[in-house]
């Protein structure tokens, strides 16, 4: 494939992607609202519990051998049948595990609720195997159309089931459906648009290089993990499975939005930056313009939530959570930087390093570990007031890394932020005026006049990029 067709490809995969996770976006709040609204806080705890602890085995006992694929650019028929049956295999004894050790985790955190959650939950582990070498095929391909209806089915369908489930009063159990009946979704349609097969063929030593790279990614995944989820395998030691599930309400609307739209750029840049793993520059500019895409939008629309958070929790999720407000405000600047840093590390990856991103996944995971060490000290509301803290080391931390591999200047970086910066600025300074009174509005109004600013400023100083993103869009239409 030419570097002209690759362009065009990956042009059309981020716009098809950019669709979906929109969609997907608007799916995934007005199922939230759903559910926080018929659940409770408890359900989203015992949840929070069971997909961490799950995570936490699968980690030791599944090596995810599908980042090879793509990195490899081509496989044998062979070499993908081994990684497929490697992968089942593995798959297999996770769940083994995990249904072995499920009453153990329940002792732990003192929740005999959680032994049959898990048992249900773990069902997942069985399915992924079964469509994943396939799935990243396509992904290889740079076929994100296709993806992108498969993911949005998944999401539709499932989101679904979790509403009619809590609908029939199934409580937490809605939750775990959710994501089971979304997997089974993907297994499908994956298996229908990608006509693979593996042959009954095994062979180690063909993949053992596929394998090396696989544990290199596997261990970036793995300190990933622990920087991402460290916070519910200590909270829930802690805290209640009540206040942890307000933490996890607050958490989700926080990193929701972060998670939807930092997909986008890591399913079209990991493998668009696999195939330019050799122009580090052409990979460090296309990093610096997704940072500007992701920050115009996240940065504005974190702060806007954090300073209208009684408004919009009150309004559409009810005032059973209102004990999360405080947790939301504070939670949402730490989004706003975890939006900009999240996908970084796939830069590691696509020059065949992602044992550097493993290196920086230490450093934040130890980051984190301490800011909620010290927090739970205080309370729940300081684990969030730290965890703010340490994003913004971390993302510091990512920069020095960066910069050592691939050499950038401050400008380079500024210049990506200089909108998003100068929004949050203009924000800050007017819910200050407003809370000393300096402006009297109702909260209402607040929120339009916070609207309009962040509007202006996108205007003023990201115009060409918001221009580009519409142009996109009419040629996409036409």
């Amino acid at each position: 494939m030419s570097d002209g067709s690759k362009k065009n490809k990956i042009i059309k995969g981020g716009f098809y992607l950019t669709i979906v996770n929109t969609l997907s976006q608007f799916l995934a709040i007005a199922v939230n609202i759903v559910l926080a609204r018929l659940l409770l806080p408890e359900d989203f705890g015992l949840v929070a519990l069971t997909m961490t602890f799950i995570g936490f085995i699968v980690l030791f006992t599944n090596m995810g051998f599908g980042s090879s694929i793509i990195h490899e650019t081509e496989s044998t028929q062979k070499e993908l049948s081994s990684i497929y049956w490697i992968n089942l295999a593995l798959s297999v004894f996770s769940f083994l595990i995990i249904i072995s050790t499920a009453s153990f985790a329940a002792v732990f955190y003192e929740e005999p609720k959680l032994t049959p959650i898990i048992l249900v939950a773990s069902i997942n582990i069985l399915l992924s195997p079964v469509f994943i070498v396939q799935f990243k095929l396509l992904e290889r391909d740079l076929e994100f159309r296709t993806i992108s209806i498969i993911n949005l089915s998944g999401t539709l369908i499932g989101s679904i089931a979790a509403v009619i489930g809590a609908y029939a009063g199934l409580g937490v159990y809605a939750l775990v459906i959710q994501a089971l009946v979304s997997s089974a979704i993907r297994l499908v349609l994956t298996l229908y648009h990608k006509r693979w097969l593996p042959s009954f063929y095994f062979n180690f030593k063909e993949i053992k290089h596929m394998i090396w790279y696989s544990l290199k990614f596997k261990a970036s995944k793995t300190a990933l993990y622990f920087e991402r989820n460290i916070d519910y395998l200590i909270l829930g030691k802690f805290f209640s499975s009540v206040i942890l599930g307000y933490y996890a309400f607050s958490y989700n609307i926080m990193y929701t939005p972060v998670k939807r739209i930092s997909y986008i750029f890591s399913e079209v840049l990991f493998p668009s930056f696999s195939s330019f793993k050799n122009d580090k520059q052409k990979i460090l500019r296309g990093y610096f313009k997704s940072v500007n895409l992701i920050a115009l939008v996240s940065v504005p629309a974190m702060t806007i939530l954090a300073f209208n958070a009684d408004l919009i929790i009150n309004v559409v999720f009810g005032n059973k959570w209102d004990e999360a407000i405080p947790i939301v405000r504070i939670l949402c600047f730490a989004g706003a930087i975890q939006s900009v840093s999240q996908f970084g590390g796939i830069i590691f990856s696509s020059i065949g390093k992602p044992e550097v991103s493993m290196y920086v996944s230490i450093g934040r995971t130890i980051l984190t570990a301490s800011a909620i060490v010290l927090g739970v000290q205080y309370g729940v509301l300081w684990v969030a007031y730290f965890l703010v803290i340490s994003k913004i080391l971390s993302f510091i931390l990512f920069l020095l890394v960066l910069n050592r591999h691939i050499p950038f200047s401050i400008k380079q970086l500024f210049f990506s932020l200089k909108g998003p910066l100068v929004s949050l600025i203009s924000l800050s300074i007017i819910y200050i005026l407003v809370s000393f009174e300096y402006i009297t509005v109702n909260p209402s109004m607040l929120l339009i006049v916070m609207l309009i600013v962040a509007f202006l400023v996108l205007y003023i100083f990201d115009k060409k990029a918001v221009f580009g993103i519409l142009k996109v869009l009419r040629e996409k239409t036409k």
